[in-house]
């Protein structure tokens, strides 16, 4: 998957640079650019939605482990937070631009498309963080199961605890685990729309 979507990007950057000005197809959509990124963005959060819809057993199970496993998601999603604000020295964007890069919280396929009409730098690099972030956590989720715990290799990765880690985090960890990942990746994934407007308004 990440392939393929660094292949589209790179096929945008391409199309971009190169067909916009002979071809009047590219030319449209560069024209309703905001709208397009609009009516997409409505399209992943409903099918994201509808795929939580599908799981009967999500609420039931989060009301069994009860109100401590929301701990989680929100220690990662403050410590991420405050991590860019104190990175954010050592590069010449600002406090809340570091932030609002940061709050992706590992969904790159959406967090770049909030940042898109605010600056397509931002934009960029928010992608490519974001991905980062997902790729490592799949490499340091056994690690930390190992020498920290369990519940804490939910936090790595973010938005994708739900998904794409929650096979790597199932076989590093127990299937009980499998709750405290969902819960991550949907209060997370929920959040990221609302905490990224909100800190490139500053």
């Amino acid at each position: 998957m990440t392939k393929k979507i660094l292949f589209t990007v790179a096929l945008g950057i391409l199309c971009g640079r190169f067909a916009t000005e002979h071809l009047a197809l590219f030319q449209w959509i560069v024209d309703n650019n905001g709208l397009l990124i609009d009516l997409g963005l409505y399209a992943l959060l409903f099918f994201v939605g509808l795929d939580m819809g599908r799981n009967e057993t999500v609420f039931s199970d989060m009301k069994k482990a009860g109100w401590r496993i929301l701990l989680f998601p929100f220690a990662s999603m403050l410590g991420t937070l405050l991590g860019a604000a104190l990175v954010s020295i050592f590069f010449p964007y600002k406090v809340n631009e570091c932030m609002a890069i940061a709050a992706g919280f590992g969904w790159y396929s959406l967090a770049p498309v909030l940042l898109a009409e605010y600056s397509s730098i931002i934009s960029a690099i928010c992608f490519l963080a974001n991905v980062m972030r997902e790729l490592l956590a799949f490499i340091f989720i056994p690690i930390v199961a190992k020498r920290v715990g369990y519940i804490e290799t939910t936090s790595l990765a973010g938005a994708a605890a739900m998904d794409t880690c929650l096979a790597v985090t199932i076989r590093s960890t127990h299937e009980r685990i499998v709750i405290y990942a969902i819960a991550c990746g949907m209060i997370t994934g929920t959040l990221v729309p609302v905490i990224i407007p909100i800190l490139v308004s500053f």
